[in-house]
């Protein structure tokens, strides 16, 4: 990372993950810092693509999803996944991972019969192993600048 991330930039990444709609006047009085400093560190953020959206935060359930389900997708040379993925609402996250498996998926259903369709879907690119989420423990934690490491002085 080229960008140097200082104790201020810190304090408006956290406040912004926190509520992303704040305004830069009451970050600058968090902070302590004057609203157009804060404006500019913002700008400056986004710009080097630190901050790389904002979003709302959805709940599934008040949508009418009732289960939250992890697939695993073991794909073959030449099925490709991607485009499917990436045009399936159900599927919020995917990951391309190591190990045996090609990706790793999120996937939002109304109820079992809409988790097996999906399923069914996904198994044209390669087998599939499913989990149902029982619980969340940790969701959309606050993401903040590691620490320097102690052998870069």
């Amino acid at each position: 990372m080229n960008l140097k991330i200082d104790s201020f930039d810190q304090k408006i990444l956290i406040l912004l993950q926190q509520d992303a709609r704040m305004s830069h006047a009451e970050i600058g009085r968090q902070v302590h810092l004057s609203q157009p400093a804060v404006s500019e560190r913002i700008k400056r953020l986004e710009a080097a693509e630190v901050i790389r959206a904002y979003r709302a935060e959805i709940n599934p359930k008040a949508l009418g999803y009732q289960i939250t389900a992890m697939i695993r997708l073991s794909t073959q040379q030449g099925r490709p996944y991607a485009q499917y993925v990436a045009a399936c609402p159900e599927i919020i996250d995917c990951y391309t991972v190591t190990g045996e498996d090609g990706a790793v998926m999120r996937v939002l259903a109304t109820d079992v019969e809409h988790l097996q369709r999906i399923i069914n879907a996904l198994n044209a690119f390669g087998s599939t192993s499913t989990a149902i989420v029982l619980t969340t423990h940790v969701a959309g934690k606050t993401i903040i600048v590691p620490a320097p490491d102690q052998n870069e002085a």
